[in-house]
């Protein structure tokens, strides 16, 4: 079993490595549903990288992530996150955030989870969204991408997505039909 896992590692040498210890890696998921846009951003912190986060996460430095610093920190968070609806400027309301424990979290084998929505009205026709974060408080990966979710009375229909070379914007035109 050791040999073939020693075979593994050596005939795959990126996927060791596949979850960077020198960066923050962020994943934001826009869930496009009726009359909101819901934000899932997952954020891992690696090791090496720490450092430079978790004062702002614990900043008593107690090594317990309170609910209340959990709170203060995803409310800092989101005030960095842009998102424009057909050219308005909407703001994000917090529903929920959740660290993990903190030593899982300084291991980097677990995810900080924020979860806002913006309330944008459902009209018939053609829309464009943009989504901008500039959060970087370290040397950062950024991935977004835009997820429908069904409704009865509405459906949705993606007609472009563009996302810029560093990952944190993303543009995206959509039809809403009324069913």
């Amino acid at each position: 079993m050791r040999r073939m896992i020693a075979v593994l590692v050596l005939g795959f040498p990126g996927w060791v490595s596949a979850h960077p210890v020198d960066e923050v890696v962020q994943g934001a998921y826009l869930i496009l549903r009726p009359n909101e846009v819901k934000l899932e951003l997952d954020i891992a912190i690696g090791t090496e990288v720490a450092a430079a986060l978790l004062p702002a996460v614990d900043p008593d430095g107690d090594g317990i992530i309170s609910a209340a610093e959990m709170q203060a920190y995803a409310s800092f968070v989101l005030q960095q996150l842009v998102i424009t609806l057909d050219g308005t400027k909407a703001t994000w309301a917090l529903v929920d955030a959740a660290a993990p424990d903190y030593a899982m979290l300084v291991s980097g084998n677990a995810l900080i989870k924020i979860n806002a929505v913006v309330a944008r009205a459902d009209r018939s026709g053609t829309h464009v969204f943009h989504y901008l974060n500039p959060y970087q408080p370290a040397k950062t990966l950024r991935i977004a991408n835009v997820f429908l979710q069904p409704s009865e009375g509405w459906q949705y229909k993606i007609i472009t997505q563009d996302h810029s070379d560093d990952g944190a914007q993303m543009a995206v035109s959509y039809t809403a039909t009324e069913r």
